[in-house]
């Protein structure tokens, strides 16, 4: 698939690229991350990797994993993507996102994640997408909320790799039908 540039209002939503390593180590590898599944990094070669891995990911012909940064007044702030790897018919996709600390509460998740919602019915063909989060983290379950997101299971868990932390999973879900409601709004 050809590289996509999403805009916002505020922010301009990118493929990851090589070259982006320093600033996205700035958050993947704050230590203060606790629900998220792969973060942190604890070195900055892990970042590097995560980066070749994913810039990599947009020359396939076959690419699964849309990874982007989060560009806000020239600075990355964060990344959001859209995974179709979980769904082997690859009928449904998911949505993550992150924010780095210094920017988080100021909505550039949910502006972001409306976004890449928005790639993922128009330039994927999916007809659901899921997002999921731990049950303690109501910013991202906002987040989920606030771009149409309904919760359709809130009895699942999550062991966290890092720390083989064990907790509860929020699973929420829209459907290309829903979102195409929403829009029309």
């Amino acid at each position: 698939m050809e590289k996509v540039i999403l805009k916002t209002k505020r922010l301009t939503i990118r493929p990851i690229q090589l070259g982006d390593e320093k600033e996205i180590h700035e958050y993947a590898g704050d230590k203060e991350i606790t629900m998220m599944y792969w973060l942190p990094n604890d070195a900055f070669e892990e970042t590097a990797d995560f980066v070749k891995r994913n810039a990599a990911e947009w020359d396939s012909p076959k690419q699964l994993n849309f990874e982007f940064v989060l560009v806000y007044e020239g600075k990355i702030i964060g990344g959001c993507d859209c995974d179709l790897e979980h769904s082997e018919d690859h009928s449904y996709a998911t949505l993550g996102w992150i924010v780095n600390k210094k920017y988080r509460n100021q909505g550039f998740a949910s502006e972001a994640a409306a976004a890449v919602l928005d790639f993922a019915f128009t330039k994927t063909g999916v007809n659901k997408v899921y997002a999921q989060c731990d049950c303690k983290n109501p910013a991202s379950f906002a987040v989920m909320n606030k771009i149409g997101m309904t919760l359709v299971d809130d009895s699942g868990t999550r062991t966290y790799p890092k720390t083989g932390i064990t907790s509860g999973e929020l699973t929420c879900l829209i459907t290309k039908e829903e979102w195409k409601t929403l829009r029309s709004r």
